[in-house]
C-alpha cells in the first residue's frame, strides 16, 4: 500500500494542532464564491478569524487527530465545497459577521433564482448591432433610441426556485444584472463540546430576551391560576384578594373604614339612576282627565322635590 504524500501528512498534523488550539472550529460552504471575494474576506478578517480551503478527506483525517469531546461529529457536516474557519468568536458572531460580508454578483448559469428576476424598461449602452438580435433571441422586446438599444416592455426572465440557464445567465451579465448572493455560509459549528447548526447560530439577542420575557409572563398566569405560592406573584394575589374582597362587601353590605367610599360611590350611582327613572316618567304624555276636583286637589297639594327622592334612596341603601 503506497504511503500518503508527505505534505498531506504535513497539513493534517498542522490542522490538527490549529482545531485543538481554537476556542471555535466552523464548517462553511465556499459554493459559488468568486476567488477576488474570498481573498477580501481573508484579508479584512485576517485579525479575528482564520479562512482555510481544504480536501474533505484532509480535514477528516485531522478531526481523528483532535482531542476535543464531540469534535468529531463536525465530519456530519463536511459535505462539498468547504473551508475551515477558527475564531475565537463565538458561533453567533462568526455567523453574522460571515453573513456581512456577502455580496451580490453575475450568475454563471445552474445557480437557483432567489427571487423572480426581473429585466425591467432600460436603455442599454450597447449602439445598434449583433446585441440585437441577441436581445431578441432571449425574448426581449428591443428598439433604437439615441443610438442605443432600448428595452421596451419589463420582463420576468428567470421565475423564482428556477435555475438560471447559462444563455440567460450571460445576457443578465451584460445588462449589469446581479441576481445571486455569494459569500461563506456557516454550515456548522463547534465550541466547548457542543455542535451549533444554521438554526441554532441565526437565533439573536432579540429572540432570546423576547422568549424568555413569553415564558415569564406565562408561568406567571400559571401560578396565578394555580394559587402557586411564588415571590413573583404575591403583588398580583394581594390585588386580586383586596378586589375580592370589596366586592363581597359590596354584596353583603359589609361597611368599615377602609370600604365606605365604595358604597357612598354606589349609592350615588343608584341614586342617580333611580332620578333618571323618575325624571323620565315626568315627561311622558298622560290621558285626559276630565275630573277637575281632582287636578285641582293635586295642583293644592305639597310637591315633593328632585333632591328630596334622592335622600330617600340614599337612605334606603343604608337602611
Amino acid at each position: 500500500m503506497r504511503s500518503p504524500a508527505a505534505w498531506k501528512i504535513q497539513r493534517v498534523d498542522r490542522m490538527a494542532r490549529e482545531l485543538q488550539e481554537s476556542p471555535v472550529t466552523a464548517v462553511v460552504s465556499i459554493k459559488g464564491i468568486r476567488n477576488n471575494q474570498l481573498q477580501k474576506i481573508r484579508s479584512d478578517l485576517r485579525k479575528d478569524l482564520k479562512i482555510e480551503v481544504v480536501r474533505n478527506r484532509l480535514f477528516l483525517k485531522a478531526l481523528e487527530k483532535v482531542k476535543k469531546e464531540n469534535i468529531g461529529r463536525l465530519q456530519e457536516f463536511t459535505e462539498g465545497q468547504l473551508a475551515v474557519v477558527t475564531t475565537k468568536f463565538d458561533p453567533a458572531k462568526l455567523n453574522r459577521v460571515l453573513q456581512g460580508t456577502k455580496q451580490k454578483a453575475a450568475a454563471r448559469g445552474g445557480e437557483i433564482a432567489e427571487d423572480d428576476i426581473i429585466i425591467p424598461e432600460m436603455a442599454t449602452n450597447f449602439p445598434p448591432g449583433p446585441m440585437i438580435s441577441e436581445f431578441q433571441k432571449a425574448g426581449l422586446q428591443t428598439a433604437i433610441e439615441k443610438g442605443k438599444i432600448v428595452i421596451k416592455k419589463e420582463t420576468v426572465y428567470v421565475k423564482k426556485g428556477e435555475p438560471i440557464p447559462k444563455d440567460k445567465a450571460k445576457i443578465l451579465e451584460k445588462l449589469e444584472i446581479l441576481p445571486v448572493t455569494v459569500g461563506l455560509d456557516v454550515i456548522a459549528a463547534y465550541q466547548d463540546g457542543l455542535i451549533f447548526d444554521r438554526e441554532a447560530m441565526s437565533i439573536t439577542l432579540e429572540q432570546i430576551v423576547g422568549n424568555i420575557a413569553t415564558a415569564f409572563s406565562q408561568a406567571k398566569n400559571l401560578a396565578l391560576e394555580a394559587l402557586f405560592l411564588v415571590p413573583a406573584i404575591v403583588p398580583d394575589l394581594i390585588v386580586k384578594a383586596r378586589l375580592n374582597a370589596e366586592q363581597l362587601a359590596l354584596e353583603t353590605g359589609y361597611v368599615d373604614a377602609s370600604n365606605v367610599e365604595l358604597f357612598i360611590l354606589k349609592a350615588i350611582r343608584e341614586a342617580t339612576a333611580l332620578n333618571s327613572m323618575i325624571s323620565g316618567g315626568e315627561g311622558e304624555s298622560k290621558a285626559p282627565d276630565h275630573d277637575s276636583g281632582k287636578k285641582e286637589e293635586a295642583k293644592n297639594e305639597p310637591q315633593e322635590s328632585d333632591e328630596d327622592r334622592a335622600s330617600e334612596g340614599l337612605s334606603s341603601l343604608f337602611g
